[in-house]
């Protein structure tokens, strides 16, 4: 898994070339905004083989019983966006579509897209 809160590992830690693009429209998105981008979101990007239970304590809820806020499905990637707060932080989490991620978390995406 890799967690992203401060402005720099936003804005360069990604390197896979179907999730950088993905995070470059967040940031747009989020650039009319006039404060550091740590203090609007964080980012979690899970891996293959991340147990449930480890993306739920690093985000400190349980992903699969919180409601999603917002929920796009990209090429090998679904975004999900979690509103915490309501001056609008939260946080985006992406969730590659690939063998080894837990089937229950893919199945919870298509479910949620529909």
């Amino acid at each position: 898994m890799q967690v992203m809160r401060d402005s720099a590992s936003i804005r360069g830690s990604v390197t896979d070339p179907t999730l950088a693009p993905l995070i470059a429209r967040l940031i747009d998105d989020l650039s009319d905004y006039d404060c550091d981008l740590s203090q609007m979101v964080h980012i979690v990007v899970i891996d293959p083989g991340d147990a449930l239970m480890t993306i739920d304590a690093e985000l400190g809820f349980q992903l699969l019983d919180r409601p999603l806020d917002v929920i796009e499905a990209h090429p090998g990637w679904f975004e999900l966006t979690y509103v915490l707060s309501d001056d609008g932080f939260g946080v985006v989490v992406y969730v590659p579509v690939r063998p080894g991620v837990d089937a229950r978390l893919i199945e919870h995406c298509r479910e949620s897209i529909q």
